[in-house]
């Protein structure tokens, strides 16, 4: 094979798919230039001939030098393993115990050469068999395996149920449900610091309990940067394991009646009625608070059961709390990005790194303790969910990536890939594609150790009824940018979907978690189906949900397995939607000229026109179609879609409370105040409960469509 040739088969080897198909059914093939740089990001030395058939050779052999994969995913029904036996041990009586996740132990003897032969390769002038081992059926769980005759090997095997959990409220095809979704900082209540917390959290879900709501839909909590509060996305976290302490309500925390810090001032009161959430003053207030609140722990902590608590919570976050810490300190110290902090600082395992961290106890003690008050208080909101009669509760919000100058970043390097950066490929909106400068896992380290994806999950599905995995698709592939590059110079690679699949499910049986996957965009032949299969509902977005023509589809036409709602936060508010506030705005920042902005609101309202004929179609009587949002309209637009064959009807509280600008507006940075919007209704008010109460009754009626 010449240079090209190799490169192509390494790539795919490597899992770098060779092309694919656009939205609109169009074939994009991957450049060579693209498998290049691609292959160099993850580490592939393809400097020469030699060294191209080299990292083949290695990709085509990995498997075969060891007896068994380091991490194994299988079924709970399927009772084989795969193993890779040197010739000349066949005869030999192999031992294999397995120690179950409870503690019992199981053992059994066999010889190779009585096992399935499925093939044979040669290394290095030795010979190897793949085998299959059959017979073992386990439950669910993750289990321990010592295999071999005399030198062992040891691995990891997790037994998976064969779907993710449903809870009761949707087991059966025809039950349906409705929630609410909202994003916590957008809250507005009358004792806030000027960015919705916890607390808010807690009343919110009581309120939406009882006034019939099985859900609440959240945006990601990962802890963001907090020197920089202005860095506001929830989906560029430091770490998608931990909390963000802006939600903390400091007034709620244990000793705060003590701390002076925490009285109310005038200053609270003015970041409550911003119409934006002020996060540089937000942070301020509550880093001084969260000071005062760790030294009154440590003056009261030995008279109290707090200590206790936050030596638990310490015991059972582990390693990770550890590093989070130590690198919240490092970050104090050296700021960002922690590429360029010393180099002796950048290795978590380094012994710079533990005597900086025997040096600082006390301050890594004020960040665990951080993490213990976020972690309490979503907890405390969780059990005000249940409480309030929600069935499925509060379903949180897992990004597709990491900011690479983050946390996790730091603590897992071998996990991520830093040359590359998650993004999407060119499309007819986005003629150069989307680079979002978030850090994808390593889909050939996690298929050795998929270790990191179960932290991940647990992390998220932590007091939760539901996880929302955001750009699901990327379970089984990810549109990767090389760094520096544009999304032109991008290609998918492939990840390991039945494994990551299986790990999902486990992971929300266990946690006894909804799983709902964002699957907007384009999206592979037959992974939606994958998805229905596992149980996985997907997201129906009604803007999107179009037949050929671009009229609006029916209700009744509606995937059954998904969450319907009108929008995202990438998307206008329905209000904004029919008064075209998103296009004035792209006109105002210079995204649209004057001609394009014209024919984009031309289109917008002839979307507008289908919407009102596709509503009165299935029932739902409109005087007329107006140019801006009415309550009728608004009521009748969460019927059509609560009338849907879906089994979650999510309604954004930005349309409840009649929000006009979106949150986020993609392609913009400081050109939008993205991330800052706030609810016009405060959670006290009481026409925010009656609007709950009618969407109660609009979602009651859903035989129509």
């Amino acid at each position: 094979m010449n240079w090209s040739e190799l490169i192509d088969r390494l790539a795919a080897l490597a899992g770098l798919e060779p092309w694919y198909f656009d939205i609109q059914g169009r074939r994009h093939e991957t450049t060579p230039a693209a498998k290049v740089l691609v292959l160099n990001a993850l580490g592939f030395d393809i400097s020469s001939i030699a060294a191209a058939r080299s990292a083949i050779a290695a990709c085509e052999e990995e498997n075969w030098r060891r007896v068994l994969p380091p991490f194994t995913v299988r079924g709970k029904d399927d009772a084989t393993i795969d193993l890779f036996v040197p010739a000349a041990g066949i005869g030999d009586i192999w031992s294999c115990e397995i120690t179950l996740e409870s503690g019992e132990e199981r053992q059994t003897e066999f010889k190779p050469q009585q096992l399935a032969l499925l093939g044979m390769r040669e290394i290095d002038g030795v010979r190897f068999e793949h085998r299959r081992l059959d017979g073992l059926t386990l439950p669910i769980g993750y289990h321990r395996i010592r295999i071999g005759f005399e030198d062992r090997t040891e691995a990891i095997l997790a037994s998976v149920p064969s779907r993710c959990y449903l809870p009761e409220a949707l087991a059966e095809p025809a039950e349906r449900r409705f929630g609410l979704s909202t994003h916590l900082y957008t809250v507005r209540s009358e004792r806030n610091w000027g960015s919705g917390d916890f607390s808010d959290l807690a009343a919110l879900a009581q309120l939406s309990g009882e006034s019939g709501a099985s859900a609440l839909a959240l945006n990601p909590f990962h802890a963001l940067f907090s020197a920089y509060p202005d860095e506001a996305s929830p989906y560029s976290a430091s770490s998608r394991l931990f909390l963000n302490p802006l939600y903390i309500d400091a007034t709620a925390a244990p000793f705060a009646q003590t701390c002076p810090e925490i009285r109310d001032n005038a200053s609270f009161a003015l970041l409550r009625e911003a119409r934006l959430v002020d996060y540089p003053k937000v942070w301020q207030a509550k880093r001084a608070a969260f000071e005062a609140l760790y030294l009154a722990f440590q003056d009261e902590a030995p008279q109290s059961i707090i200590a206790d608590e936050v030596k638990a919570f310490a015991a059972e976050r582990g390693d990770a709390l550890e590093s989070y810490a130590v690198f919240s300190v490092l970050e104090e110290r050296h700021g960002r990005p922690w590429v360029q902090w010393p180099k002796e600082l950048r290795s978590p395992q380094s012994p710079a790194v533990k005597a900086f961290a025997r040096e600082n106890t006390a301050r890594l003690g004020f960040h665990r303790y951080v993490q213990f008050l976020a972690d309490r208080q979503l907890r405390d909101a969780a059990v005000s969910a249940r409480r309030s009669g929600m069935e499925i509760g509060l379903v949180r919000d897992l990004a597709i990536g990491i900011n690479p100058d983050g946390a996790d970043a730091w603590a897992q390097q071998d996990a991520f890939v830093f040359g590359l950066r998650c993004g999407a490929p060119p499309d007819e909106f986005q003629p150069r594609g989307q680079e979002w400068g978030v850090l994808p896992l390593n889909p050939l380290a996690l298929k050795r150790n998929f270790a990191p994806f179960v932290q991940l999950l647990r992390a998220n599905m932590r007091h939760a009824g539901g996880l929302r995995v955001d750009h699901v698709i990327g379970m089984q592939r990810i549109f990767v940018v090389p760094l520096g590059g544009d999304a032109t110079g991008g290609c998918y690679v492939r990840y390991p979907l039945d494994e990551l699949l299986g790990v999902l499910a486990l992971e929300s049986h266990r946690n006894k978690a909804l799983i709902v996957g964002e699957d907007l965009g384009t999206v592979p032949e037959g992974f939606r189906d994958r998805m229905q299969e596992k149980n996985i509902l997907g997201c129906a977005i009604l803007y999107f949900e179009r037949n050929k023509d671009g009229s609006f589809k029916p209700p009744r036409n509606y995937r059954r397995s998904a969450a319907v709602s009108a929008a995202t936060h990438d998307l206008p508010t329905l209000a904004g939607y029919f008064e075209g506030r998103d296009i004035d705005e792209r006109r105002r920042i210079g995204i649209y000229d004057d001609e394009a902005a014209e024919a984009a609101k031309e289109e917008r309202r002839r979307d507008c026109e289908r919407l009102c004929e596709a509503m009165s179609e299935a029932g739902f009587e409109i005087s007329e179609c107006p140019d801006e949002m009415t309550v009728e309209l608004r009521d009748a637009i969460h019927g059509f879609l609560a009338a849907s064959a879906a089994q979650l009807f999510l309604a954004q509280l930005d349309d409840v409370t009649g929000e006009k600008d979106a949150i986020n507006m993609p392609g913009t940075v400081s050109e939008y105040p993205n991330w800052r919007r706030k609810l016009s209704v405060a959670l006290e008010d009481p026409r925010l409960a009656a609007a709950l109460r009618e969407l109660e009754r609009i979602a009651s009626e859903r035989g129509r469509g």
